[in-house]
Order: structure tokens, then sequence, then C-alpha cells
């Protein structure tokens, strides 16, 4: 194992240990050995949370030393763990001694005002809100959130905005091909939901609604998926070749990049780790082979080596009369 594996594989156990232990704390707080020892179950809990995420933030910063605020952070998550986490007798001892709620409170406001101070040093810089927010919560859940928050944005607000063409740049659509197979999933989709939600409702009304909430969120995401193929299209600008593919694929190819311009010539090309298939739920009508091998981001911000990139329009003849021309 080279290591840089060994680095990840210790990383994503300083990630993944903490929430188990957590959890199996507060497993072990609701049993009937809690409820029979409240008082020596709270200190235990108390000292299996905040240890456990100390230990992880400690652990994930293997190569310095975690500042103040990173392990402040750690201490306050705990502390709102042990105040909204516990129940029953175990919660009742926690609450009991007037001075533990007040230092969990005092622990989180510490938090707060340290990391929202440096949220609004970092706005009045000009950093991004995204910047702003990861001063107070993981970046990777700031992410998570924003991408979210920009999915149900797109699907319930932006039924009338233009396609994004920035000025001296042409666009070319490749939505007509692939909204009417997407309407049929989103319209499959709308009759699975339907059924599945009456029989499990027979079931388990709980389970019933979040697998509602699920499938409607899965139903947004369609919708915003479908608009952005249409408002993201690809587009040939002074730089080179922005290939896009809706909320999925946006990759700008220099022309400096690109080597040759032609067709597909089989499956296994286009099925390659090597090669960038924008061409969603379809055959490519055009490839890209580079000079040498680029790099582009993929889901969860995965990066890896590309030779080819591999895309479908409406309209490939035109795209090549106008390639031809800045080339």
């Amino acid at each position: 194992m080279s290591a840089f594996d060994t680095v990840l594989s210790r990383r994503t156990l300083a990630t993944l240990a903490p929430p188990f232990a957590v959890v199996a704390a507060l497993s072990l707080a609701a049993s009937g050995w809690a409820a029979a020892n409240p008082g020596l179950a709270a200190i235990l809990l108390c000292w299996i949370v905040a240890d456990a995420l100390a230990l992880g933030t400690i652990a994930k910063h293997e190569a310095r030393r975690p500042g103040a605020k990173a392990l402040l952070g750690a201490f306050a998550l705990a502390s709102l763990v042990l105040l909204i986490g516990p129940r029953g007798p175990v919660r009742d001892a926690i609450m009991g001694v007037p001075a533990v709620p007040l230092a969990l409170g005092l622990t989180i406001f510490a938090y707060l005002g340290w990391s929202g101070r440096k949220a609004w040093q970092v706005r009045r810089a000009g950093g991004s809100m995204e910047d702003a927010l990861a001063q107070i919560l993981p970046r990777p859940l700031v992410a998570l959130a924003l991408a979210e928050a920009r999915v149900l944005h797109l699907a319930l607000l932006s039924w009338r905005k233009p396609a994004d063409v920035p000025e001296g740049a042409t666009g070319f659509a490749y939505h007509r091909y692939l909204a009417p197979m997407l309407w049929v999933l989103l319209t499959l989709q709308m009759i699975e939901l339907s059924v599945v939600h009456l029989l499990v409702m027979l079931w388990s009304r709980t389970v019933a609604w979040v697998l509602l909430a699920l499938s409607v969120w899965g139903v947004l995401w369609i919708v915003a998926l479908l608009k952005s193929l249409r408002l993201r299209p690809v587009l040939l600008t002074d730089k080179g070749v922005r290939v896009r593919a809706g909320l999925l694929i946006d990759v700008l190819v220099p022309f400096d990049r690109i080597a040759a311009v032609r067709g597909p010539s089989d499956a296994a090309e286009v099925k390659a780790k090597t090669t960038l298939n924008a061409a969603l739920l379809a055959w490519p009508d055009i490839v890209f082979d580079l000079h040498e091998p680029m790099r582009v981001s993929g889901p969860l911000r995965r990066e890896r080596l590309v030779d080819k990139v591999a895309f479908k329009l409406d309209d490939p003849a035109a795209f090549h009369e106008q390639l031809g021309r800045l080339r």
C-alpha cells in the first residue's frame, strides 16, 4: 500500500469511526442498564462522545496539530449531541446538574461566536458564501448543502430563465434528444412514487412518509436536470470548447489541447475510463482526441485523467462549421 493510500485510509477511519462511536454510546444510553444506572451511564456517554469527536479531529490533522478552533468545534458538536441525543433517565441525569447543560451551552455559544466572526471576516474580504460557511461547518457539508440548494432553486424558480451563453460565446443545444427520455423517466417515477407510497402506508406510515420525501426529492432532481440541459448548452468560446451536460458535467477543453475532431469508433472507446462521455443516455456524435491527458473533476469532486472527450449535439454540422472557423 502506498503512503497516499495509507494516509487516505487513516483519514477515512478518522471520519467514519467517531459517528459509529457516538451512535453506539447513544444506543447504550437507551438500554435497560442505563435506565438502572443513569448517573454512571450519563458520565460514560459524555466521555465517549467528547473523546470520539476530539480524537477524530486530531487524527484528521495528522500532518499538523489541529488548531484551537477545530478542537472547540469538536467539543461544540459533542455538546450538541449531549443536549439533544439522550432520552429518559440518562437525559434527566445530565439535565439534573445545572452546571452541565450550562457548560454545554456555553461551549456551543463560544464556537458559534468564534466561527461566526471568522465567517464575517471572510465575506467582508470578498470571499464566497461557501468559504464563509466553511468557517462554521465542515466544507464538504457546506458544498453539499449549497449544491442541493442550487438544485432546488433550479427545479422550482428557473422556469423562464434564458440559456447561459456568455457574451462572445456560441451555444449549441443538446437537450432535444435527451428531454423526451427524461420526461418518460419522470412519468414512470411519479407512477412508482404513488403506488409505493400507498402500499407502504398500509405497513408503516412513518416509513411511507420518509420514502415519499426521498421520492419527491428525486423528482425535483430530475426536473432540475431537465431544465439544466436547456440552460447549460455546450459553448464555443475564444478559449476553447466548454463541454457541458446539465448539472453533471462542465469541462473547458482548450483549443490547443484538441488533436483531432471526429466521430466515435466503437463502444469500447466511448466506455473507456480515459474517455469523458458527456452524451447522457445516447451515443455521442463528436469525439475530441487530446494531445495529452487532462485532469477533469467528476462526482464528489473526484478527479481523473482523460485523453478523449465525447458528446452529442442536436446540430453537430453547425458546430463543426463554427469550430473550423475558430481553430
